[in-house]
């Protein structure tokens, strides 16, 4: 179901409702799955009837869409301050590793919502779009930034793309077979110092 399905409430009462229809979905999917959790004990934490529930949502795959949004937009207002903060006034290598230890954050400020969300959409090609969507509008805010940073480069865009795979990389080696500090400090400056060597390659010069 599209989510052109769901209903918009006009007052705002019903927006509240809605939105605590939402919240409960999100929680009680990172509590206990998605597949354990039925629309009644969504109505039930959110404090309202199904009947409720089925008035705002076709059915529960709406809610866990707009569960998906809300956590992408929690993730986005936590990440976009921490990004605008990396300025030219600091050394390259120091804003790589800002920007490295940024995407470790986005991966574990809400391991939870991260994990049951993501494996979602390896199932629902409409969640992994909304997904996709967030990861490239991350992508545009970290090639603006890195311009204002003074990292305007022939092809930077396609630089950082490739960059950002390497990081997402780093990332999940990291979560999935946790090292220690040091060895985390080194792996990082070495995830940094290839990254940097890419976006300063002149790449048509011969």
């Amino acid at each position: 179901m599209s989510s052109d399905s769901v209903r918009i409430p006009q007052q705002k009462r019903s927006a509240q409702k809605k939105q605590a229809i939402i919240q409960a979905g999100y929680t009680l999917f990172c509590q206990q799955g998605y597949y354990q959790t039925n629309t009644a004990q969504i109505a039930r934490a959110a404090g309202v009837s199904v009947g409720i529930v089925y008035s705002y949502f076709h059915d529960k795959k709406d809610i866990l869409r707009e569960a998906v949004l809300l956590y992408l937009t929690e993730l986005e207002q936590t990440l976009l301050p921490v990004l605008q903060s990396l300025t030219s006034t600091q050394d390259s290598l120091v804003f790589l590793e800002k920007l490295i230890d940024l995407v470790l954050k986005s991966h574990t400020m809400q391991p939870a919502a991260h994990d049951q969300f993501m494996a979602m959409a390896l199932l629902h090609q409409d969640i992994m779009t909304l997904f996709e969507q967030f990861q490239q509008k991350f992508l545009d805010q970290v090639v603006e930034q890195m311009v204002q940073a003074g990292y305007a480069k022939p092809l930077l865009r396609e630089k950082v793309r490739i960059a950002y795979g390497m990081i997402e990389q780093f990332c999940h080696r990291q979560l999935a077979r946790p090292a220690p500090e040091a060895s985390i400090s080194i792996a990082k400056k070495l995830v940094a110092s290839t990254i940097q060597n890419l976006l300063e390659a002149d790449i048509f010069d011969n």
